[in-house]
């Protein structure tokens, strides 16, 4: 469906679109765009940067390292559920484990300036890319210089990750509030078209007139000094809603009530404690593998609901390693933590679920957030195809030996989504263990 740019006094006008669009007069995206289309509901929106480019860095830190084993059966298990040659992903993932190790210090480092990441799309030629709002300093490009893949360096950005995951949070926080008039929203960053897309869907028999002040009022809280940081397109979208997956060392069943409920994430250290993770909207009186007592039932929650953490610290008397369950319930099928790191796009993931087992696909796209009223999450990660199921919710994400994530929930048939990794220390200050 072709994206429509428009000015949107009233959504009654444009009942018909798929897409509606109001961008700023001297926005990249106002070439299409009618006259005095400064401001969506009165609400103005930040000139774009004046510098924009591409570079690109030669990787000189020699070959890769080779990709190891259980990488390889990561490749291998989403080459087959995916119908994508293995070569070709082998090929893609070189280098990944030292990319996304930087990608995601940098993120942390420099969240004003960094934007996202990505691997190449299927297809794509080899070649890994990182997005920023401005020209990146000499060293950071000397750093990327000393990465094993070349890398493109886009800049010129509207926005940084840091604005994005704020922005993200206060809309949909607002569009949460009116959960009379709106059923579900997520909001996505479109890397290319360099536009936050907030995907919504009204709630059945809902007057379009009703939502002008709806989204008037969402986009006012979403301003920084009374602009908003970056173009946003909104999209009717009724698609099927998340859900939490709360059915039911890491990957180990977690229970309530002698029932199976949800899956363990990666064990983790916390204020000195060891212990495990998993999601936030799981229950608090949880017993690990149906024991009473090896875990505490008082978890440390994240102080922002829309963060689906929480930590269970291991009780006195017991211990806690570094491996999670990956391939398999038995000895064989675990791994033992290695590095951590956030997911670039386009890379496999996999996850490890007691009711789904171990499943792979790719990741679609990064840090958003999704859901109405109370089921509202931010910080998740989304994959190109729904591989997970009720149960689930907790379990570990993870690509060869690297932490990438805790399994949050799953738009049916569409997409499964994760908490990503970095979340873990930003909001609970944990840190996984590893090796």
């Amino acid at each position: 469906m072709r994206r429509v740019l428009a000015p949107l006094a009233s959504l009654a006008v444009a009942a018909s679109l798929m897409a509606v669009v109001v961008a700023p007069a001297q926005s990249a995206a106002a070439s299409e765009n009618t006259e005095g289309n400064a401001a969506i509901f009165g609400v103005a929106v930040r000139a774009t940067p004046a510098s924009t480019g591409t570079l690109q860095v030669t990787g000189t830190s020699g070959a890769a390292l080779a990709l190891d084993a259980a990488t390889m059966q990561d490749l291998s298990t989403h080459a087959k559920s995916s119908g994508q040659e293995l070569s070709a992903l082998v090929a893609a993932h070189q280098g990944i484990h030292e990319f996304s190790a930087y990608t995601t210090r940098l993120e942390e480092t420099s969240p004003d300036t960094f934007v996202r990441a990505g691997l190449p799309a299927p297809g794509e030629a080899p070649g890994n890319w990182i997005q920023f709002t401005a020209k990146p300093s000499a060293e950071v490009i000397a750093e990327l210089a000393r990465l094993p893949r070349n890398t493109e360096v886009r800049y010129g950005a509207p926005a940084s990750s840091k604005e994005l995951a704020d922005l993200a949070d206060k809309l949909t926080a607002a569009l949460a509030a009116r959960s009379d008039v709106i059923r579900s929203a997520r909001t996505r960053y479109d890397h290319e078209q360099g536009v936050l897309r907030l995907q919504y869907a009204p709630v059945g028999g809902a007057q379009l007139s009703a939502l002008d002040s709806v989204f008037r009022t969402a986009l006012t809280a979403g301003t920084i000094e009374g602009q908003l940081p970056i173009d946003v397109v909104l999209e009717r979208k009724d698609a099927p809603a998340r859900v939490p997956e709360a059915v039911v060392e890491g990957g180990r069943a977690l229970t309530w009530s002698n029932r199976a409920h949800c899956t363990a994430g990666f064990t983790a250290v916390r204020a000195g404690a060891k212990g495990v993770l998993t999601a936030r909207h799981c229950n608090n009186v949880l017993e690990y593998r149906n024991v009473a007592g090896i875990i505490s039932t008082n978890p440390t929650q994240t102080a922002s609901t829309t963060i689906d953490l929480q930590f269970h610290r291991t009780n006195s008397g017991h211990s806690t390693n570094r491996q999670f369950r990956a391939t398999g319930r038995t000895a064989d099928g675990d791994r033992t933590v290695l590095e951590v790191a956030n997911a670039p796009i386009n890379s496999t993931v996999c996850h490890w679920g007691e009711t789904t087992t171990w499943s792979c696909s790719s990741v679609a796209d990064t840090d958003i957030c999704d859901g109405s009223g109370s089921d509202r999450a931010c910080g998740l990660d989304v994959t190109d195809d729904d591989v997970s199921a009720g149960g689930d919710s907790g379990g570990p994400w993870f690509f060869g030996a690297t932490a990438r994530g805790i399994h949050n929930g799953a738009a049916d048939g569409a997409a499964s989504y994760f908490t990503r990794i970095s979340r873990v220390h930003q909001h609970l200050n944990a840190t996984v263990l590893q090796n």
